[in-house]
């Protein structure tokens, strides 16, 4: 009992942990005006990056005249890697890369301590300017610019709603690997290890045909097949056996027949391992979360509708 008790807090927390680890909209900062009335070179103006950058432990490499890269290796853990383009009127700082700060290429959101790093290597180029006699232009628009999201490979193509009744009794075709989203930080070792995206279709398929649907695997079905395109966008595994499970998988997918759109959805089931918990490996974890999401699924096909959320959604912000 009390290792049930343990578990089951182990997974709120880890709930918790999620919803409060939402990210902020990656920023770009435009100072293409800055520079006005002052008789610098583009030289001098590089230079200038260059030295405010250095001040908080950016490195920077010049890639060609009028573009820098700058790198900062923060504790060594965290990596961010921006572009600088400027000229003799003034300089954009814009996103390159990243690791370890949760960037989410679909929805291009990334750890909260990115745009205060950026806001800071903003500042000290700023001063570094001002050294060399920039006073800074403050009739200039300074822009500071959310990048616009990649809408994922499930939603990029333009639909048209449909009404899911035309479908009843049709066979509905699926991958038998689900493949992951474009752009995804699922950990290399889940994908080498684990088999989820195998299992997540095997699920689909039985619960489906359980419930009396007809789902046949295609993984390249043509305009005339009404097919389900499943991809997995997220898998976090924390915690382990005997310190307690704290695994966690999202997909989204779209039920379509050419141009044609019958119901979208996206999913998240949480698991911490169940009663035997203790007793099983990452994977077979992850498995448990996948099986639930292929019950979802299953139910959401018996009746699909548009941007339903199923799951453990509610949970996740």
């Amino acid at each position: 009992m009390k290792k049930t008790f343990l578990i089951t807090g182990l997974v709120l927390a880890f709930l918790l942990v999620l919803s409060g680890c939402k990210g902020t909209t990656v920023q770009n900062i435009d100072n293409s005006g800055y520079i006005s009335g002052s008789k610098v070179t583009t030289k001098k103006v590089e230079r200038a990056i260059q030295k405010g950058a250095m001040r908080k432990g950016w490195s920077t490499k010049r890639i060609k005249t009028g573009l820098l890269e700058a790198k900062n290796n923060v504790r060594g853990k965290h990596l961010v890697v921006v572009n600088i383009a400027y000229d003799r009127k003034g300089y954009k700082i814009s996103y390159k890369d990243s690791r370890n700060m949760n960037y989410d290429a679909g929805s291009n959101t990334i750890h909260k301590n990115y745009n205060k790093w950026i806001a800071n290597l903003e500042r000290n180029i700023n001063y570094e300017l001002s050294q060399i006699g920039v006073m800074g232009n403050t009739s200039a628009t300074r822009k500071v610019t959310n990048i616009e999201p990649k809408s994922s490979a499930a939603s990029t193509k333009n639909y048209k709603k449909a009404d899911s009744s035309a479908i009843s009794g049709k066979t509905i075709y699926i991958r038998n690997i689900t493949p992951y989203s474009s752009g995804n930080r699922i950990a290399e070792n889940i994908k080498a290890e684990c088999t989820i995206n195998e299992q997540l279709a095997t699920f689909i398929k039985k619960f489906a045909q359980e419930q009396g649907l007809k789902v046949e695997y295609k993984n390249k079905p043509s305009s005339k097949d009404l097919f389900l395109d499943v991809k997995i966008v997220d898998a976090i595994s924390q915690g382990g056996a005997f310190r307690g499970h704290s695994k966690f998988t999202s997909i989204e997918g779209r039920l379509v027949k050419g141009n044609k759109s019958y119901g979208s959805f996206k999913a998240a089931r949480v698991s911490g391992g169940g009663f035997w918990g203790a007793y099983k490996g990452s994977c077979a974890v992850l498995g448990r979360t996948v099986e639930a999401l292929g019950k979802d699924v299953a139910l959401w096909l018996y009746s699909p509708m548009d941007n339903a959320r199923l799951g453990d959604t509610g949970y996740i912000r």
